[in-house]
């Protein structure tokens, strides 16, 4: 779980040191699996890459479920949610 979180974080910098994401273009994703629910983590929306830690990278499930106490201030709207799924 935590190495994922990591991944995640070490790729979303990878996009700004290779110029193909400008500082926060979007959101960086991986599927996974946690307490035995299929989901995924995702970066919060409108946070710079550079600044991220795993903290700010949230498991939700395929239902579009999370943790509202993990989350940051500008992670997911329900709407991104809805849209996403």
């Amino acid at each position: 779980m935590s190495k994922l979180k990591t991944d995640v974080i070490r790729y979303s910098k990878k996009l700004n040191i290779t110029n193909l994401s400008a500082l926060r273009s979007g959101n960086i994703s991986v599927r996974a699996k946690e307490k035995n629910v299929d989901g995924f983590y995702i970066t919060p929306s409108g946070m710079k890459y550079a600044s991220l830690k795993t903290k700010d990278i949230v498991f939700v499930t395929l239902k579009g479920r999370f943790d509202a106490k993990k989350r940051t201030n500008r992670l997911l709207s329900g709407g991104f949610i809805k849209i996403f799924m």
